[in-house]
């Protein structure tokens, strides 16, 4: 499929994220993208209920073909996301700018 331009703006966006960094950081304002990626919830429920009745296989089938490269044996949830934003959003995190941090239950690590 056509990634170009998708690839293109995930690129602006980190550039953005470390620009805003520099500048917001004098006065403690942070920046820092949490990246949602494969996560569960209902587009993903739908999909893998379309993808079982249109092969004939089982959910079950479908969903482990989702989830057989991520470390953890589940997808993460939105939830997960927003606990996430919401350290990040915490004085627990002050010392944290500049990052990304990828939310996808270990599909993609760096």
């Amino acid at each position: 499929m056509w990634q170009a331009a998708y690839a293109a703006s995930k690129g602006a966006l980190t550039s953005a994220m470390y620009s805003l960094a520099r500048e917001l950081g004098p006065d403690r304002g942070g920046s820092i993208p949490c990246c949602r990626a494969g996560c569960g919830g209902p587009p993903v429920q739908a999909y893998v209920r379309f993808a079982a009745h249109s092969e004939g296989v089982p959910e079950s089938e479908v969903l482990a073909r989702l989830t057989e490269r991520m470390a953890l044996p589940e997808p993460a949830m939105d939830r997960d996301v927003v606990e996430a934003v919401a350290f990040l959003a915490s004085d627990r995190a002050r010392s944290i700018t500049g990052q990304s941090l990828l939310v996808n239950a270990g599909e993609l690590m760096r």
